[in-house]
């Protein structure tokens, strides 16, 4: 806006007669003002500092000038209101979120104050929102899908999904409606770091695929790790497929902890 606005401005200046007065731009007969890289520069600093109305520019002469800055300002305060009405409902929808979310933090704090719950967990429980928000992770992913039909729910689920599940080993070989129905079946959930997955004889009821993060396998004392397993890894399934002779039936045959903050999909 600002640049055809100077363009405008040199073309008025041209017609009314450059050096007429001191409103239009200077005579280009004088070497200096009739280079095109100042006759450009001139006409974009006084567009400049007529539309934003922050310094001062020589005063209007003839009526078609007087019109033409009337104009220019009018344009001004539109844009300025436009812009300054677009950060400010930028402003208030970031707020809104946030005070949302806290809300929710705030009631959470609320509760384990009054039922006393010791300082290390309320401290894990805290941070455990702050990396939600940190991440643009959302609680309540079902509750805002939930709106949305059939076709769209499983689209979105297949975009957020899909990636990961290929990367599974014993995925890899299926065919595309089978991988499409499992997606649908995925829940995301979030685990912190010292969290349990699951404990060596505990029942399996899921199978666990990694998005993001880091898991160990650990020995009966917590400590001892066998093995890190990262993104695409997958485990549980020996629990929930009941293999033909596998001893331990439906029960869970390791101990897995989240290193650190950890996606998974179940």
């Amino acid at each position: 806006i600002i640049h055809w606005n100077a363009c405008i401005y040199y073309a008025i200046s041209k017609q009314i007669g450059f050096g007429t007065d001191s409103w239009v731009y200077p005579n280009v007969s004088i070497p200096e003002h009739g280079r095109l890289s100042r006759k450009y520069i001139y006409s974009l600093y006084w567009s400049t500092l007529t539309l934003t109305t922050i310094g001062e520019t020589p005063p209007p002469v003839k009526d078609e000038e007087f019109l033409f800055v009337v104009i220019d300002f009018l344009v001004g305060v539109l844009i300025f209101a436009t812009i300054v009405g677009n950060v400010g409902s930028m402003i208030s929808n970031m707020n809104a979120s946030r005070a949302e979310f806290q809300s929710k933090v705030d009631a959470i704090k609320q509760y384990m104050h009054f039922r006393k719950v010791s300082k290390d967990l309320e401290a894990r429980v805290i941070k455990w929102f702050d990396y939600l928000w940190t991440n643009k992770k959302t609680v309540e992913e079902r509750e805002v899908l939930k709106y949305l039909p059939d076709k769209l729910r499983a689209e979105i689920a297949i975009n957020v999904y899909l990636d990961t599940l290929r990367k599974v080993r014993i995925f890899q070989d299926c065919e595309a409606g089978l991988l499409v129905e499992l997606v649908l079946k995925l829940r995301p959930t979030v685990f912190s770091p010292g969290d349990y997955i699951c404990k060596k004889g505990d029942t399996g009821r899921e199978m666990y695929i990694i998005k993001e993060g880091k898991l160990a396998v650990v020995a009966d004392d917590g400590v001892t790790q066998f093995v890190v397993l990262s993104d695409g890894s997958y485990f549980g399934e020996i629990s929930i497929l009941n293999i033909k002779g596998s001893k331990s039936g439906n029960r869970r045959t390791a101990n897995i902890w989240s290193i650190g903050y950890s996606d998974l999909f179940c």
